[in-house]
């Protein structure tokens, strides 16, 4: 028996996913499930997740800035930046095949185990939400930018059946 705020980080995030689960649900919306926890009770959150959707067939959406955690637990990604869907595929296919720049530099900026190079790091700061740039909002962050991208802002463009992307270089006649 403990108060609340005797809970330790790990616990209270068990007892909200104990309070979603009571009714059932058939979908779970985790936002940042694991953030502010160490890594061994990220790892029990990331299992339970896992044994949820497995045993109880619950649909989940995980919104979180953890990469490692989203290719663990989701079977499709779609990358968000300014507040829009930037490109969206399977997770093998998205970590394989990045197309927006804004993914392949995220997933350059990541830490490989093992590796020991500086991170690459993503230019410039995240765009203005009351003003935001015109056209692509990334385009001022962008290795890739051509005036089209200051103009226009780019519709999601299908790579195959099940991977998009917004952006100009990903239409059929455009190459990264």
């Amino acid at each position: 028996h403990a108060y609340p705020h005797q809970l330790s980080g790990g616990m209270c995030q068990r007892v909200v996913i104990a309070l979603a689960l009571a009714c059932q649900p058939r979908l779970l919306i985790a936002d940042e499930p694991t953030t502010g926890l160490d890594v061994t009770i990220q790892q029990q959150i990331v299992l339970l997740l896992k044994e949820l959707r497995n045993t109880m067939g619950t649909a989940q959406i995980v919104i979180t800035h953890d990469l490692g955690m989203a290719a663990e637990l989701c079977d499709v990604i779609a990358v968000m930046y300014g507040g829009s869907i930037v490109e969206m595929a399977p997770t093998v296919e998205l970590f394989a095949r990045p197309r927006h720049p804004y993914t392949i530099a995220l997933l350059k900026s990541r830490p490989v185990f093992g590796d020991r190079r500086e991170l690459a790091a993503i230019p410039g700061s995240v765009p203005d939400f009351v003003n935001p740039p015109r056209g692509c909002r990334f385009h001022p962050r962008c290795a890739y930018a051509y005036d089209r991208c200051t103009a226009e802002r780019p519709v999601p463009y299908r790579i195959k059946q099940d991977h998009v992307a917004a952006c100009f270089l990903s239409e059929p006649k455009g190459e990264l």
